[in-house]
């Protein structure tokens, strides 16, 4: 079984649209899709390599049972981007692409919000909750 972050994250960097659209507002050229499974090392955390992702799991355990068993479950996890400010007018655009994809691929968005970052001076963090289902297979 696939862990739930990764799999978002391998759904996200599939999509070349939303790849596409990040390396365009990008100002700092990145020789790899910058989607991470955990926070970056500093030499990537500045407006400069924004926009970038990072999945992490929710903790929790949703689940429904059968004859005393797990049927169905319902992982969540969180997806944080962060967006320079002199490209808000592209954060409508962003959110979309990396909610429709993630509905494709079985997750639904059930939060979200955005603020400035109070550590990344000029970058918004955009954070968004989504869970997923998915069928036991025992």
């Amino acid at each position: 079984m696939i862990l739930p972050e990764i799999k978002v994250a391998d759904l996200l960097t599939a999509d070349q649209k939303l790849v596409a659209m990040m390396a365009e507002l990008r100002s700092m050229p990145l020789d790899f899709t910058p989607i991470y499974t955990y926070t970056p090392d500093d030499s990537l955390v500045k407006a400069e390599a924004a926009p970038w992702i990072r999945v992490t799991p929710i903790p929790g355990d949703r689940s429904l049972a059968s004859d005393d068993e797990r049927a169905f479950e319902y992982p969540r996890v969180q997806v944080d981007f962060w967006l320079r400010e002199e490209n808000m007018d592209r954060l409508a655009e962003i959110q979309e692409q990396i909610y429709q994809t993630l509905k494709v691929g079985g997750f639904y968005r059930y939060y979200q919000d955005r603020y400035s970052d109070p550590d990344l001076d000029g970058c918004l963090m955009v954070t968004a909750n989504f869970e997923g289902f998915l069928k036991r297979k025992d």
